[in-house]
């Protein structure tokens, strides 16, 4: 969502000082641009920027076949450079980067809402005392803040990292959103959905009987077949894909408690078991209600960088080569057919909304960034030389040293 409230540049400034100058914390490292960076913040940076080169290491060492554990990430290097150096220029880009949120935001009158302030502040302190094992694992510390406490990373350090990053989002779509300043195209957005993902209506009728047991006769299996080609000709023939849809999971759920009431008459005592069990069961067949699907939850979205679909290869390559004109096929598969219907993705107005900030990030997130490179480029530096390289240098961080 995109917020529209503005600010003056002057209170943008007073904004920009209570969260990168304030007292809470254990003081500051360094001026960027004249501004005051606390400790806690080049700290968190250069954490993330030890974990970043961890990654980057691992997955470089498992391209040539080498699975074995880190055993000293400072004897590593990363892009030809030692993980030190590369940790220290990484981490005051990142402290740089903020600086330049906070300027451009002031010159573009951008602020977070109060409604956005008080959900960072509830998402910080749930952080802070979240208890999820990860820091006791690690760490030994029942938190996380206890964790950061312990490494000089304070609460209000963390909450500078929050507000950079949620105003980093605003001047984002700033620039990028519908009515930002160099927008993306619908054009452009489409083609880019276009060729990223699929929708696609799908409904699988599995070769068994209502018991759940696979059909073994040819007649069965070519009855489940042509029931399924009735729903293509019928979807075709201008029938609602909902309506059939909810035919077929009224069926199955009519089954289900078919054999349900099946094994409960037939676990009943002799004086509780009504006289006919055909009646009993029937009954609880026509009790069987089930929920309509909306337009929404009929749609199954393919997204062609993801391998974590549920639908088996074949029925995802199909989806991916079929025409998005909305008519429905049949295609066979040895335990089950499928209908299926490609949809025109860029008519799905709903999950558009949903996805416009993946989609816009990867469309414009690396001409976002030059912005902020080049914004931040000539900043000054005055920086305490013992806390950069000797107090808080990367190898002294609890976890990596």
């Amino acid at each position: 969502m995109k917020y529209n409230r503005k600010i003056t540049a002057a209170a943008a400034a007073a904004v920009m000082a209570v969260s990168l100058c304030g007292c809470a914390d254990a003081g500051y490292l360094m001026k960027i641009d004249g501004v005051d960076v606390r400790n806690g913040v080049y700290l968190y940076s250069e954490l993330n920027a030890l974990q970043r080169a961890h990654t980057e290491i691992t997955e470089d060492r498992k391209e040539y076949g080498d699975t074995s554990e880190i055993a000293d990430i400072f004897k590593e290097t990363v892009d030809g450079e030692t993980v030190e150096n590369w940790v220290k220029r990484e981490a005051m880009d990142s402290v740089k980067r903020i600086v330049a949120v906070h300027r451009l935001c002031e010159q573009n009158g951008i602020a977070l809402t109060d409604e956005q302030t008080k959900e960072l502040n509830e998402q910080v302190n749930s952080m802070w005392n979240d208890e999820n094992g990860y820091a006791q694992m690690l760490y030994g510390t029942d938190t996380v803040g206890e964790y950061y406490d312990s490494i000089g990373i304070g609460r209000d350090s963390i909450k500078d990292i929050y507000i950079a990053d949620d105003l980093s989002n605003e001047l984002f779509l700033h620039y990028y959103d519908t009515d930002g300043v160099t927008p993306v195209s619908e054009e452009d957005f489409n083609a880019h959905i276009t060729e990223n993902y699929a929708a696609a209506r799908i409904i699988e009728l599995e070769y068994k009987d209502y018991q759940g047991l696979m059909l073994k006769e040819e007649l069965e299996i070519q009855a489940v077949k042509d029931l399924a080609q009735s729903y293509v000709d019928r979807l075709n023939g201008g029938e609602n894909f909902a309506d059939i849809r909810y035919e077929v999971d009224l069926k199955n759920a009519q089954n289900e408690a078919q054999v349900n009431a099946e094994d409960e008459y037939d676990e009943m005592t002799a004086e509780a078991r009504p006289d006919d069990r055909d009646k009993f069961v029937q009954e609880a067949v026509d009790a069987v209600t089930v929920e309509k699907k909306t337009e929404d939850q009929l749609d199954t979205i393919l997204n062609r960088e993801s391998t974590s679909s549920s639908l088996n290869a074949e029925v995802v390559e199909y989806i991916w080569n079929a025409e998005a004109d909305g008519k429905a096929v049949l295609l066979e598969q040895e335990d089950s057919c499928f209908i299926i219907a490609r949809e025109d993705i860029t008519t799905r107005e709903t999950w558009k909304e949903n996805i416009k900030r993946t989609v816009l990030n990867a469309l414009k997130s690396d001409e976002f960034e030059e912005i902020l490179k080049t914004a931040y480029a000539e900043y000054s530096v005055e920086q305490d030389d013992y806390l950069v390289n000797t107090k808080y240098a990367p190898n002294k961080i609890k976890g990596f040293e």
